[in-house]
């Protein structure tokens, strides 16, 4: 396997094994970003399997590399055992290549915790970070805020929240293009002294920093695009997603049950059809690929479990801007300042 740079393209090593629907779906959306992004793709997974799906789905592989790995992950193994006794697996072939890159990045809609241990061992972290942490975007009307930690993190101390923060805030500015964008730390309220001895404390480095703070923002203030990048640690974070997730099927679920009951609310539905496609589109979370594990000497996105070919093409979409705009290096910078 030739690890080198070549034919100046960039490098995006993809998980081929991980998700409810690898690897057909996994193969469509690599081959459809190699096509439209100009990008050299890596397909880590078993071989026979790969290729198997190319054919059967009449996938071209054209230039795309296949590295073989012949050990699964299951969503329920854990991190520490992968790390152990699964090195001949997909992810941790995958982050392993990368570590030997300087113009890639991996990945996968595979076992998340797998995915965030064998980055830790094999790219290790950005000097001076104390903990890696995952940002997502939701989508609002006016704009897109970035929700940091979206689940890596279930036990924090302040300075981990202020260092999500300094990530968060370079994501914002690099990856969406917010201007300065402003930070908002979740809690019961808005009141300085309130919440946990965490919180309070966060607050009060973020509010002697040189970030754009703008103090504590409740749930629902999230929604209402109060902060360009709301901080919370792993648990609260996760917690959000799920919901949000959750609530989104609920809506548009009960949605079509209204739009459809009867023979006028068919019809209206007709003329409100475009209207609605653009709205859900704006929400899906095919649209944006994945969340980002952010502060790892590398780009590693972490793509729905369910991801199809849609929204792996565009998880490898948001590597590559990773990789263009030098993320890596401009959080080192920050953190160092």
């Amino acid at each position: 396997m030739d690890n080198s740079k070549g034919k100046g393209k960039y490098l995006i090593i993809v998980d081929a094994m991980g998700g409810d629907f690898a690897p057909e779906e996994i193969i469509k959306g690599s081959s459809a970003a190699a096509s439209d992004l100009g990008v050299k793709i890596i397909l880590v997974g078993n071989e026979e399997k790969i290729k198997k799906a190319a054919e059967c789905n009449n996938i071209s592989l054209g230039e795309t590399e296949i590295v073989n790995s012949t050990q699964d992950i299951k969503m329920d193994d854990s991190p520490s055992e992968v790390i152990k006794n699964k090195r001949k697996s997909s992810i941790y072939i995958g982050t392993q290549i990368l570590s030997q890159r300087e113009d890639g990045a991996f990945l996968s809609a595979g076992n998340t915790g797998a995915v965030m241990a064998c980055s830790l061992f094999n790219l290790k972290r950005i000097e001076g970070i104390l903990r890696p942490a995952i940002a997502i975007v939701i989508p609002l009307a006016e704009k897109k805020v970035v929700l940091i930690d979206a689940g890596a993190n279930v036990g924090c101390k302040p300075q981990y929240l202020v260092q999500f923060a300094i990530m968060g805030k370079v994501y914002s500015e690099n990856i969406i293009g917010t201007s300065n964008p402003g930070v908002g730390l979740i809690n019961v309220g808005e009141e300085e002294k309130k919440g946990s001895e965490m919180i309070v404390e966060a607050f009060r480095i973020l509010k002697d920093s040189n970030i754009n703070f703008i103090g504590n923002i409740e749930g629902r203030e999230i929604f209402e695009g109060k902060a360009d990048v709301v901080v919370c640690d792993g648990f609260v974070g996760n917690i959000i997603l799920k919901s949000i997730e959750g609530i989104a099927n609920l809506f548009f679920s009960e949605i079509k049950n209204v739009l459809t009951d009867n023979f006028l609310t068919r019809l209206s539905a007709l003329g409100l059809k475009k209207s609605f496609t653009g709205m859900k589109k704006k929400f899906d979370y095919e649209e944006y690929g994945g969340a980002q594990l952010l502060g790892v000497k590398g780009i590693v996105i972490i793509s729905h479990g369910s991801s199809k070919a849609k929204a792996i093409s565009n998880a490898i979409r948001a590597a590559l801007d990773g990789v263009k705009m030098n993320l890596v290096d401009k959080i080192k910078s920050e953190i160092k300042n």
